[in-house]
């Protein structure tokens, strides 16, 4: 290689090495775990999908949430099979497929357990999907080399991140990997919506 071909290619590996890190995050994990804290209003829209021991589906996602308010609505192909379960922190309601009302109780966890069997930490979720752990409770955390989230336990669940992207500021994950007591939930995001 002659030498200025060498020197083309060493400035051309520093140029690419300098862009790859002006596309990370930038900061330590105290900072990115702070900044994801001021993120309250938020929508994403995406995939879900659901493997229990019994049964498997996937459907098409749109999650709205306000603090504690939160609209979290699945559909399934071709608008088929529609669930809907909204609340706040007193109350939540929830609208299975071939139900003419919805049905309520004081928390989206009781009414998962009453009526569709699942043992799940609903109202954690909306730290979970961020990534971060909710502040309800401790968490074990591994973090890449960039600060970012990259897989938790918390309530003997493990939930495990990839596909980050950065929305207004900050870094949000596209794929959220939620397993635990023979659950396993997949929240594929396509679209992340941050509001003021």
């Amino acid at each position: 290689m002659t030498r200025p071909l060498k020197t083309l290619t060493l400035i051309s590996v520093v140029l690419l090495l300098s862009a790859c890190a002006a596309f990370r995050p930038q900061g330590g994990q105290e900072h990115l775990q702070d900044r994801l804290s001021e993120l309250e209003h938020w929508q994403v829209r995406g995939k879900m999908s659901v493997r229990t021991p019994d049964d498997g589906a996937t459907g098409y996602l749109d999650w709205q949430q306000q603090q504690r308010e939160f609209d979290i609505y699945i559909a399934g192909p071709l608008g088929q099979g529609a669930t809907r379960l909204s609340g706040d922190g007193h109350s939540a309601e929830l609208t299975l497929p071939g139900w003419d009302e919805p049905r309520s109780a004081e928390s989206p966890e009781e009414l998962m357990l009453l009526y569709m069997g699942w043992n799940f930490p609903v109202s954690d979720i909306r730290y979970w999907v961020k990534g971060q752990p909710s502040p309800r409770g401790d968490a074990v955390t591994t973090y890449d080399e960039s600060g970012l989230l990259s897989s938790m336990e918390q309530y003997g669940w493990e939930i495990r991140y990839s596909r980050y992207s950065q929305q207004n500021g900050f870094w949000v994950p596209g794929l959220v990997k939620v397993s635990g007591y023979d659950f396993r939930f997949t929240f594929s995001i396509r679209e992340w919506t941050l509001y003021d």
